[in-house]
């Protein structure tokens, strides 16, 4: 009989059973847009979990026609089909070794159906709030309210500066402002935040805040343009952390060093870097 292509949907081999027979990989449960390119999205999900070693169940919002020039045409998902696939996901998963992440949700709608879905979910979730493509380009129609369900819910929110610029009503453009963008978001309901510092001048410096207080990240800059894909990879490094049970700083931690490690090791293919 022949193998199936992705046995265990990570590409690694089969994981270790407890004694209830059910494997103790973590699994990621991704919900986003598909970038046809491969470097973010979906995609970029899928391969940073498998590669992390965990589990993935994909669920789709949407179909982008975009490239390295930017996104061309995005064609929104039914929001009652990803609610359907959403409800069917979470279902089937075990909740002690499960997160999900959330990016690309396209509308108000769909972000909606999503926040509906998780609301009986006690499990973490990673929401990276995607509104447009690196190389341009909108993935998200609707307003900051429309969000506000996701990011109440959200056990981290990932917003990089323009995210968090929008999410706010503020101007991000210094780490000041991001430490005060850190702490209106918090302050709107959302159990911790980290604002991704990649593009400050100065020193590549990411803020975590929570209710046990600011956490600074200072990176050193790697020469070249950034990866496709950064933001996704590590939201998605970070779903993996809590998966396997791991505090949130110890996931943030674990997965910063594993994406700094692939953007060293970031190839050029074409105009673009990939991770």
């Amino acid at each position: 009989m022949q193998e199936p292509l992705f046995p265990n949907r990570g590409g690694h081999p089969k994981a270790a059973e407890d004694g209830a027979g059910h494997s103790q990989q973590p699994l990621v449960v991704a919900v986003g847009g598909l970038d046809p390119t491969g470097g973010a999205g979906l995609v970029r999900d899928f391969l940073t979990a498998g590669a992390l070693g965990a589990r993935v169940t994909l669920v789709g919002t949407a179909w982008t026609r975009q490239d390295e020039n930017g996104v061309k045409e995005v064609e929104p998902r039914s929001p009652d089909m990803v609610r359907a696939s959403l409800d069917e996901a979470l279902v089937s998963c075990p909740l002690r070794r499960t997160a999900v992440k959330v990016g690309m949700v396209a509308g108000a709608s769909i972000a909606a159906a999503i926040a509906a879905a998780l609301e009986a979910w006690p499990g973490p979730v990673v929401f990276d709030p995607v509104l447009g493509a690196s190389a341009g380009g909108s993935l998200f129609e609707g307003a900051p309210a429309n969000l506000l369900p996701l990011l109440r819910r959200a056990t981290l929110v990932t917003p990089n500066l323009a995210e968090a610029a929008w999410l706010t009503g503020l101007a991000v453009e210094t780490l000041d402002h991001a430490r005060q963008a850190a702490q209106e978001i918090v302050a709107r309901g959302s159990p911790a935040v980290l604002i991704k510092g990649g593009h400050l001048s100065g020193p590549a410096t990411d803020v975590l805040r929570s209710a046990a207080g600011e956490r600074l990240y200072q990176g050193t800059r790697l020469p070249g343009s950034s990866p496709r894909g950064t933001g996704c990879a590590l939201a998605t490094a970070i779903a993996v952390g809590l998966a396997r049970g791991q505090s949130l700083e110890q996931a943030v931690d674990v997965a910063k060093a594993w994406l700094a490690g692939r953007i060293q090791a970031a190839v050029a293919i074409g105009n673009a870097r990939f991770l």
